[in-house]
Protein backbone atom coordinates (compact mmCIF):
# COMPACT_ATOMS: atom_id res chain seq x y z
CA UNK A 1 0.00 0.00 0.00
CA UNK A 2 1.28 3.84 -1.04
CA UNK A 3 2.05 6.47 1.34
CA UNK A 4 -1.25 7.98 -0.17
CA UNK A 5 -3.63 5.15 0.27
CA UNK A 6 -2.27 4.82 4.12
CA UNK A 7 -3.08 8.36 4.71
CA UNK A 8 -6.50 8.11 3.03
CA UNK A 9 -7.18 5.01 5.39
CA UNK A 10 -5.72 6.82 8.61
CA UNK A 11 -8.13 10.07 7.86
CA UNK A 12 -11.03 7.86 7.20
CA UNK A 13 -10.81 6.00 10.87
CA UNK A 14 -10.73 9.44 12.40
CA UNK A 15 -13.78 10.83 10.60
CA UNK A 16 -15.08 7.84 11.74
CA UNK A 17 -14.11 8.02 15.15
CA UNK A 18 -15.51 11.62 15.18
CA UNK A 19 -18.87 10.55 13.95
CA UNK A 20 -19.24 7.50 16.25
CA UNK A 21 -18.68 10.39 19.12
CA UNK A 22 -20.84 13.11 17.97
CA UNK A 23 -23.49 10.13 17.51
CA UNK A 24 -23.11 9.62 21.13
CA UNK A 25 -23.35 13.43 22.59
CA UNK A 26 -27.24 13.92 23.90
CA UNK A 27 -29.12 17.09 21.85
CA UNK A 28 -30.95 19.29 24.33
CA UNK A 29 -34.81 19.40 23.93
CA UNK A 30 -36.06 22.34 21.66
CA UNK A 31 -38.24 23.69 24.01
CA UNK A 32 -37.69 25.66 27.54
CA UNK A 33 -37.99 22.46 29.92
CA UNK A 34 -39.23 23.29 33.76
CA UNK A 35 -39.28 19.75 36.15
CA UNK A 36 -38.65 18.84 40.17
CA UNK A 37 -38.37 15.90 41.80
CA UNK A 38 -35.82 14.06 44.17
CA UNK A 39 -32.44 14.23 44.01
CA UNK A 40 -30.57 11.76 46.86
CA UNK A 41 -33.38 12.16 49.46
CA UNK A 42 -33.90 16.27 48.88
CA UNK A 43 -36.34 18.09 46.71
CA UNK A 44 -34.97 19.63 43.77
CA UNK A 45 -36.32 21.64 41.15
CA UNK A 46 -34.66 22.99 37.73
CA UNK A 47 -35.79 24.97 34.47
CA UNK A 48 -33.73 24.70 30.89
CA UNK A 49 -34.02 28.31 29.24
CA UNK A 50 -33.57 28.57 25.15
CA UNK A 51 -30.56 29.52 23.75
CA UNK A 52 -30.12 33.39 24.00
CA UNK A 53 -27.79 35.79 21.81
CA UNK A 54 -26.06 36.90 25.29
CA UNK A 55 -24.74 33.89 26.13
CA UNK A 56 -22.97 32.99 22.87
CA UNK A 57 -26.18 30.79 21.84
CA UNK A 58 -26.14 28.24 25.13
CA UNK A 59 -29.04 27.97 27.41
CA UNK A 60 -28.71 29.23 31.05
CA UNK A 61 -30.19 26.04 33.14
CA UNK A 62 -31.38 26.84 36.62
CA UNK A 63 -30.79 24.52 39.69
CA UNK A 64 -32.21 24.82 43.14
CA UNK A 65 -30.97 21.58 44.76
CA UNK A 66 -29.03 20.43 47.92
CA UNK A 67 -25.12 19.96 47.29
CA UNK A 68 -22.78 17.98 48.82
CA UNK A 69 -21.68 19.25 52.24
CA UNK A 70 -18.12 20.58 52.67
CA UNK A 71 -17.01 17.71 54.14
CA UNK A 72 -17.50 15.63 51.01
CA UNK A 73 -16.36 17.56 48.37
CA UNK A 74 -12.43 18.56 50.17
CA UNK A 75 -14.20 21.02 52.28
CA UNK A 76 -15.70 23.40 49.17
CA UNK A 77 -18.89 25.38 49.69
CA UNK A 78 -21.13 25.41 47.16
CA UNK A 79 -24.75 27.40 46.91
CA UNK A 80 -27.78 25.63 46.32
CA UNK A 81 -29.14 27.57 43.19
CA UNK A 82 -26.28 27.92 40.81
CA UNK A 83 -26.83 28.90 37.25
CA UNK A 84 -25.48 26.56 34.36
CA UNK A 85 -24.62 27.38 30.95
CA UNK A 86 -25.11 24.71 28.76
CA UNK A 87 -24.37 23.86 24.76
CA UNK A 88 -26.90 22.38 22.50
CA UNK A 89 -25.61 18.81 23.49
CA UNK A 90 -25.98 19.78 26.92
CA UNK A 91 -22.46 20.17 27.98
CA UNK A 92 -21.04 22.30 30.71
CA UNK A 93 -19.83 25.48 29.40
CA UNK A 94 -19.86 27.64 32.37
CA UNK A 95 -21.48 27.66 36.14
CA UNK A 96 -22.46 30.65 37.97
CA UNK A 97 -22.01 30.01 41.70
CA UNK A 98 -24.06 33.45 41.86
CA UNK A 99 -23.11 35.45 45.26
CA UNK A 100 -20.30 32.90 45.60
CA UNK A 101 -16.38 32.10 44.90
CA UNK A 102 -17.24 28.93 42.83
CA UNK A 103 -16.75 29.65 39.35
CA UNK A 104 -16.51 27.10 36.31
CA UNK A 105 -15.26 28.82 33.02
CA UNK A 106 -13.93 27.22 30.00
CA UNK A 107 -10.13 26.88 29.93
CA UNK A 108 -7.49 26.20 26.73
CA UNK A 109 -7.58 22.31 27.71
CA UNK A 110 -10.72 22.27 29.56
CA UNK A 111 -12.24 24.22 32.60
CA UNK A 112 -10.76 26.42 35.19
CA UNK A 113 -12.35 25.67 38.49
CA UNK A 114 -12.88 28.48 41.32
CA UNK A 115 -13.48 26.64 45.03
CA UNK A 116 -15.29 28.37 47.99
CA UNK A 117 -13.18 27.63 50.78
CA UNK A 118 -13.61 28.70 54.53
CA UNK A 119 -10.03 29.98 56.22
CA UNK A 120 -9.73 31.20 59.98
CA UNK A 121 -8.91 34.40 60.15
CA UNK A 122 -6.07 36.18 61.93
CA UNK A 123 -7.65 35.38 65.70
CA UNK A 124 -9.00 32.01 65.11
CA UNK A 125 -12.29 32.91 66.19
CA UNK A 126 -14.26 33.43 62.58
CA UNK A 127 -13.88 32.07 59.19
CA UNK A 128 -13.73 33.76 55.90
CA UNK A 129 -14.61 32.78 52.21
CA UNK A 130 -11.36 32.11 49.92
CA UNK A 131 -11.05 30.80 46.86
CA UNK A 132 -9.00 27.97 45.73
CA UNK A 133 -8.43 27.36 41.81
CA UNK A 134 -7.71 24.55 39.53
CA UNK A 135 -7.83 23.57 36.47
CA UNK A 136 -9.16 20.07 35.24
CA UNK A 137 -7.88 19.10 31.17
CA UNK A 138 -11.10 17.66 29.78
CA UNK A 139 -13.34 17.69 26.96
CA UNK A 140 -16.28 19.50 27.27
CA UNK A 141 -18.88 17.11 29.77
CA UNK A 142 -20.69 17.11 33.38
CA UNK A 143 -19.62 17.79 36.45
CA UNK A 144 -19.93 14.16 38.31
CA UNK A 145 -22.24 15.59 41.09
CA UNK A 146 -24.85 16.72 39.32
CA UNK A 147 -24.81 14.21 36.65
CA UNK A 148 -28.26 11.99 37.36
CA UNK A 149 -29.65 15.47 37.13
CA UNK A 150 -28.26 16.62 33.92
CA UNK A 151 -29.56 12.95 32.71
CA UNK A 152 -32.60 13.78 32.81
CA UNK A 153 -32.46 16.00 30.41
CA UNK A 154 -30.06 14.02 27.99
CA UNK A 155 -31.74 10.65 28.35
CA UNK A 156 -34.54 8.74 26.45
CA UNK A 157 -35.71 5.23 26.46
CA UNK A 158 -33.75 3.23 23.66
CA UNK A 159 -30.65 5.93 22.95
CA UNK A 160 -27.40 5.57 23.89
CA UNK A 161 -24.85 8.21 24.89
CA UNK A 162 -21.96 9.21 26.51
CA UNK A 163 -19.98 12.40 28.03
CA UNK A 164 -17.15 12.66 30.22
CA UNK A 165 -17.12 13.93 33.71
CA UNK A 166 -15.15 15.07 36.95
CA UNK A 167 -15.62 15.90 40.23
CA UNK A 168 -14.67 19.67 39.63
CA UNK A 169 -15.37 20.88 43.18
CA UNK A 170 -14.21 17.57 45.31
CA UNK A 171 -11.13 16.39 45.58
CA UNK A 172 -8.87 15.98 42.80
CA UNK A 173 -9.37 13.13 40.47
CA UNK A 174 -9.45 11.21 37.03
CA UNK A 175 -11.48 12.36 34.62
CA UNK A 176 -13.97 9.87 33.96
CA UNK A 177 -17.36 9.38 31.72
CA UNK A 178 -20.95 8.37 32.12
CA UNK A 179 -22.67 6.72 29.37
CA UNK A 180 -25.51 4.63 28.45
CA UNK A 181 -27.16 1.98 26.59
CA UNK A 182 -30.95 2.31 26.87
CA UNK A 183 -31.46 1.66 30.23
CA UNK A 184 -28.06 1.00 31.65
CA UNK A 185 -26.04 3.47 32.69
CA UNK A 186 -22.62 4.03 34.06
CA UNK A 187 -21.37 7.25 36.18
CA UNK A 188 -17.95 6.74 36.69
CA UNK A 189 -18.13 3.11 36.45
CA UNK A 190 -20.75 2.64 38.49
CA UNK A 191 -23.81 0.97 37.25
CA UNK A 192 -27.43 2.29 37.65
CA UNK A 193 -30.81 1.67 35.81
CA UNK A 194 -33.50 4.21 34.61
CA UNK A 195 -37.29 3.37 35.12
CA UNK A 196 -38.58 5.50 32.21
CA UNK A 197 -42.30 7.14 31.79
CA UNK A 198 -45.09 6.67 29.71
CA UNK A 199 -43.36 9.07 27.39
CA UNK A 200 -40.24 7.84 27.29
CA UNK A 201 -38.30 10.08 29.57
CA UNK A 202 -36.33 9.63 32.91
CA UNK A 203 -38.75 8.85 35.47
CA UNK A 204 -36.61 7.29 37.91
CA UNK A 205 -32.53 6.34 38.54
CA UNK A 206 -31.95 3.40 40.53
CA UNK A 207 -28.09 2.69 42.26
CA UNK A 208 -27.46 -1.30 41.83
CA UNK A 209 -28.75 -1.82 45.26
CA UNK A 210 -32.19 -0.56 43.82
CA UNK A 211 -32.17 2.44 45.73
CA UNK A 212 -33.44 5.61 44.29
CA UNK A 213 -31.30 8.26 43.28
CA UNK A 214 -33.44 10.34 41.25
CA UNK A 215 -36.73 10.78 40.59
CA UNK A 216 -39.03 13.26 38.95
CA UNK A 217 -41.96 14.02 40.45
CA UNK A 218 -43.30 16.82 37.44
CA UNK A 219 -42.31 17.92 33.49
CA UNK A 220 -43.59 20.53 32.06
CA UNK A 221 -42.52 21.84 28.69
CA UNK A 222 -43.09 25.44 27.29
Amino acid sequence: MNINRITAAVVLLVLCAAAHGADLLPTAPATVVELHGSFRGDRFWMRLNLPEKRFGGNRMLELVYTPPKPAAIADAHLVDCPFLLLDDNLRLVAWNGRDSMQRIVPSPTGYHVTRELERPIEDGKDVTPDADERDVTMSRGWDERVTPVLLVLAWHAGTSGELPIADFFGAPGAVSSVSWQDDQVLIAGRPHHVVADATGRLARLDDASGTAVLTVTAWKEQ
